[in-house]
């Protein structure tokens, strides 16, 4: 080995020169502009949320002998989860908790085996209490719906993906997930 420095070129390119430029839009305009976008879209959002919301409801007023087939509450799963997704992106927190609540409860009927529509339907009528461009709740309106849903979950002994207990048999490290 040797002893002696050894001495590193990097040849300039046009790419290295446009690399070590300074350029671009800064952090806080890049998020404030993503927001922008984001709240572009509400009013698809929210009509998105109204036709998933639609959907369920046709579903359950459907249901024969108040009975809902595995197909029918995989729907019903499938669109909760969408809208639990755009109801976190447009920071509809009251919504997200009953849809997070709805999909607890389904997936929980469909776990057990379960075809009784009752516990879903009350899901879906507090969904419709908390769905954009409804008449608003105040907090404490919110907190007794979610309460009262919260005993549809305990009486069926459902444990919920959202809430801060784990489920009986589940990793306490995947608590809160949801």
């Amino acid at each position: 080995m040797s002893s002696q420095p050894v001495k590193t070129s990097f040849p300039r390119t046009r790419l290295s020169q446009l690399a070590a430029r300074s350029g671009g839009i800064g952090r806080d305009q890049a998020v404030e502009s993503a927001m922008q976008s984001v709240e572009s879209l509400r009013g698809e959002g929210d009509e998105t949320i109204a036709r998933f919301a639609a959907e369920i409801e046709t579903i359950v007023n459907g249901a024969r002998g108040g009975r809902l087939a595995a197909d029918q509450m995989q729907t019903i799963l499938q669109y909760s989860d969408q809208i639990v997704t755009l109801a976190g992106t447009f920071d509809y927190e009251s919504l997200a908790k009953v849809m997070r609540s709805l999909c607890d409860v389904t997936d929980g009927m469909l776990g057990a085996g379960l075809q009784d529509f009752a516990p879903i339907a009350v899901h879906v009528q507090s969904m419709r209490l908390v769905v954009p461009g409804g008449t608003a709740l105040s907090p404490e309106q919110v907190e007794t719906v979610l309460a009262e849903l919260a005993k549809v979950l305990a009486h069926y002994n459902f444990g919920s993906i959202a809430g801060n207990s784990p489920a009986a048999g589940e990793d306490e490290s995947f608590a809160g997930i949801g």
